[in-house]
């Protein structure tokens, strides 16, 4: 238990600092304000409705959830600073941010458990000091906790302030963690949180974020529901097609290699300001794994020391093949099935990997190949060290359609559908991708190179299965838009970048 005089010179010595600590995240090198990603204009939103008294109950605890790296500081920090980074346009829809009616606190949680401190002792503190009490607030308060898992009862106070602020509305927490299952799944905070995961840059962040180049609004939202929405191939086929000079357009705007550029580097806002040193950035982006492994792992689950040095190893052997098989990963690492599964299902719910399980699958009891992708190509590349064999290749591209699923498409399927399932066809010949919405729709998608019929074969092998299908989709690196028949389309990998 801290006393008094330890939490007052934390306290101290933390607002004093606080200012030069925040404007690392929010300026550059020549200090200007860093962009902000899609998600800012979000958590804009809950900052207005907040500051003009509409917020809702449940809207009071936001939990935020994303791997190391991808900017979870940066976005507190951008909102602890708000006004600075609304553009001009948008300023008359943010009057109430503008005039700043309220306090604001922003903590990072690790720095307070390093000093022993609870966050209970803390805001025991903070309102002793400031005359005020959180059950009857009469002044609007924002508390930004960054990394907020680090306090072991982190959810029981969260909880507590929920439940003692029920009689007004004039308290908001935004809270991060870098574990989007230990943030959803705390028992203190059921039906007491709305929850957010924010993600790897997709291609257009990353284009806006490093080069300030922008997509045609609402470009991206609309090619998703197009993907997911259209009734057959022609149908797509004839959006894609309206749609083809937006997309010419766009990219016009970047220097060659762009695109593999992203792939390979662009991954992680970090990475941005370094210009050129790929070997760093891969050095960089490696290290978000290897925190993860000696940081985020072991808080989530205890494993032994001789499981957690072949972790590393685990992930490599992911990176480098087209398939996971479990039995196989269970020989060459030396590890019963058991200690490989459940260290797979700890890198899932860490939010490293995606876990695509097979067509049918829970239906059986027979162990089938399970696809594991990454959350960013950009983790792959790196765990290979930038050199990717022959066959491994077209791995990154299925790494940025689970990106855009995860991110894009698991929203537009429970938005219009009721649902999405994403699950890919194990069989010899199958199809990369199969897509379930609602209740009967099936859209089948394989990442072909540009080879005449390749994928065609695919997309029918995995249809037999299915025994129907709505339409095939075809995704090339190479060639241009084309409608194959009544029931396939290959679309050029620019559309789904642009998404």
């Amino acid at each position: 238990m801290a006393n008094i005089e330890k939490i007052e010179k934390f306290y101290r010595l933390w607002t004093s600092e606080l200012d030069k600590f925040l404007y690392g995240y929010i300026y550059d090198e020549e200090y200007k304000p860093n962009p902000t990603r899609y998600i800012f204009s979000y958590y804009l939103t809950v900052l207005e409705k907040f500051a003009s008294g509409k917020l809702e109950e449940i809207q009071k605890i936001n939990l935020l959830s994303g791997i190391r790296g991808v900017g979870k500081t940066t976005l507190l920090a951008q909102l602890y600073y708000a006004p600075k980074f609304i553009p001009d346009y948008k300023k008359s829809n943010y009057g109430n941010i503008l005039t700043q009616d309220y306090e604001k606190i922003y903590l990072d949680v690790s720095r307070l458990a390093d000093e022993g401190i609870t966050l209970n002792e803390f805001f025991d503190y903070y309102q002793e000091r400031n005359g005020i009490r959180f059950v009857d607030l009469k002044k609007k308060l924002i508390i930004l906790l960054d990394e907020v898992h680090y306090d072991e009862k982190w959810g029981l106070f969260l909880k507590n302030i929920f439940d003692g602020t029920k009689s007004h509305k004039n308290i908001l927490i935004i809270a991060t963690g870098s574990s989007a299952l230990r943030l959803k799944l705390n028992p203190d905070l059921s039906r007491r949180s709305l929850s957010e995961e924010l993600y790897p840059l997709k291609f257009n962040e990353y284009a806006i974020l490093k080069s300030s180049i922008y997509p045609e609004r609402n470009l991206s939202d609309d090619l998703a529901e197009a993907i997911l929405a259209s009734k057959d191939a022609k149908e797509l086929f004839k959006y894609c097609n309206a749609r083809q000079m937006d997309i010419s357009k766009y990219f016009t705007k970047f220097p060659l290699n762009a695109e593999d550029d992203y792939l390979y580097y662009g991954g992680f806002p970090f990475v941005l300001r370094l210009k050129n040193k790929k070997s760093i950035v891969l050095e960089l982006i490696s290290g978000v794994v290897d925190k993860f492994i000696t940081k985020d792992l072991l808080e989530m689950r205890q494993f032994s020391s001789e499981t957690i040095s072949k972790i590393k190893d685990l992930l490599y052997l992911i990176a480098s093949s087209d398939s996971t098989d479990i039995d196989k990963l269970c020989n060459t690492l030396r590890l019963n099935y058991k200690t490989v599964r459940a260290v797979l299902d700890i890198l899932v719910q860490g939010g490293l990997l995606v876990e695509i399980k097979s067509y049918g699958q829970k239906f059986v009891r027979v162990r089938k190949p399970i696809k594991f992708l990454f959350i960013s190509p950009s983790l792959r590349v790196s765990l290979l060290n930038g050199i990717l064999p022959t066959e491994v290749k077209g791995k990154i591209l299925e790494d940025y359609l689970a990106l855009i699923f995860s991110k894009d498409f698991y929203k537009k399927g429970k938005q219009y559908f009721g649902g999405l399932e994403v699950m890919h066809d194990s069989s010899y010949g199958g199809a990369d991708f199969i897509l379930r919405s609602g209740e009967d729709k099936i859209i089948i998608v394989e990442v072909g190179y540009g080879k005449q019929d390749e994928g065609i074969r695919q997309i029918e092998n995995s249809g037999k299965i299915t025994q129907n299908y709505d339409y095939g989709i075809i995704i090339s690196r190479e060639t241009d838009l084309k409608l194959i028949n009544d029931k396939i389309i290959m679309m050029p990998l620019k559309y789904w970048l642009a998404i």
